[in-house]
């Protein structure tokens, strides 16, 4: 019987790889998405690592435990600190500066957040682009919005209506009043 604090065997980076395929396929499928328990999704990751592993049987079998594990204690943490050292990096873009730079000065940043390097390029190219690691939203002008005028009062030289324009800071953080329609009409049906 194995001790609470023995380990399998390390990971290879194949395997990594596998992993992150595995786990950005499982978090993208639209069917079955946020409607699973997570023992369903690492369930499933465990399945798809194996099929992502290009058709050969890894030498370590992995369950959904290991999967689960090695995904939260590992692989995302290390992906989020190298994702924040790159956005770092861009902010403090120097003129003349080209890509290879910008990785050296993203691996220098990670180094002094971890104290080791970071080990995990392959995976990064796997999820780069992926939700988990978007870039944050930029701070958006306020949209402009058209709206007719008042056909009475407000009319051009011809006799057309004009158009004026309205700043709108964020139309969608508009908060309206609850109405309870929503009772209402599941009653009459």
């Amino acid at each position: 019987m194995a001790s609470p604090t023995m380990k399998g065997k390390a990971w290879a980076r194949k395997e990594d790889e596998a992993l992150c395929k595995a786990y950005r396929w499982v978090s993208e499928d639209r069917v079955r998405g946020n409607c699973q328990t997570n023992d369903g999704v690492w369930t499933l990751v465990s399945k798809k690592y194996l099929e992502f592993y290009e058709g050969i049987t890894p030498l370590n079998i992995q369950n959904h435990k290991s999967c689960s594990s090695r995904w939260k204690e590992n692989l995302q943490p290390s992906l989020n600190r190298w994702h924040q050292a790159l956005l770092a990096t861009a902010s403090r873009h120097e003129n003349g500066s080209n890509s290879y730079d910008e990785v050296c000065q993203a691996e220098e940043l990670y180094m002094e957040s971890s104290s080791k390097s970071f080990q995990f390029h392959n995976c990064w190219e796997i999820c780069k682009g992926w939700v988990l690691f978007e870039d944050p939203p930029q701070h958006k002008a306020p949209t402009l919005v058209f709206r007719t005028a008042s056909l009475t009062a407000d009319m051009d030289e011809d006799g057309s209506p004009t158009i004026q324009q309205t700043r709108v800071e964020n139309p969608s953080s508009v908060k309206v009043p609850y109405l309870g329609l929503w009772d209402e009409t599941r009653r009459e049906g």
